[in-house]
């Protein structure tokens, strides 16, 4: 891993937590994405949680985490915590969520995998995650990790555009599971779109549409 030159060619983003469908949207098509590691990090962002559809609405899961320098920790440096059982109530939580998914015959075994990882680096365990993202979703990019801390220029770096606790962005409908009680629910995690469309999902993301995220 070593250094590398930052323009607007090469995406940068913050780590998540099974990212969401905007996330992916954005980084689909890109040769390349670099993690930020020195950023602050934040909390009740996606860096460590996402939001899936269960039989109640949309819900959150969250992985517990340890700031060690507490409001100027940096990302590279938050630790996942293990107080509380918080594996076996994500893969509960997605279980009883997508069960009856068409295509979670296939993919639930090996989140539940990802979930219980032995991992004590929130940013190594997402990367872990993004990884078999990347290869389900036929996505064949390149990954690095930053060496230093690059300010945001604008609001349209997606470090900031991604950076919202609920998006407004407009979804292409698809058929998710409890779609009998609820109208269409869009922008949850890249995993209800998986476990819904498969191997098609991909299709979903590209090609994205370039004017969700305006880059330079």
């Amino acid at each position: 891993m070593g250094s590398f030159i930052y323009d607007h060619r090469v995406m940068l983003l913050s780590t998540n937590y099974f990212g969401s469908i905007p996330y992916f949207q954005a980084l689909a098509g890109e040769d390349q994405v670099i993690f930020d590691l020195h950023e602050f990090y934040k909390k009740q962002t996606w860096r460590n949680r996402t939001q899936i559809l269960e039989s109640n609405g949309p819900m959150y899961l969250s992985v517990p985490v340890e700031r060690p320098n507490g409001s100027k920790s940096t990302v590279k440096e938050v630790l996942i915590t293990e107080d509380t059982n918080w594996r076996k109530d994500h893969w509960k939580a997605l279980e009883s969520s997508y069960k009856h998914a068409p295509f979670f015959f296939y993919y639930g075994p090996l989140v539940k995998n990802l979930i219980y990882q032995d991992e004590p680096l929130l940013y190594k365990f997402n990367h872990t995650i993004f990884l078999q993202l990347l290869e389900w979703l036929d996505l064949k990019i390149e990954t690095n990790f930053t060496t230093e801390y690059i300010p945001p220029a604008d609001p349209s770096d997606l470090r900031v555009a991604l950076d919202k606790k609920k998006f407004d962005i407009q979804q292409r409908s698809y058929i998710q599971v409890f779609s009998d009680k609820f109208d269409f629910v869009p922008n949850l995690s890249i995993l209800d779109l998986l476990m819904n469309e498969g191997p098609i999902s991909r299709n979903y993301l590209i090609p994205k549409e370039r004017n969700l995220f305006k880059r330079k």
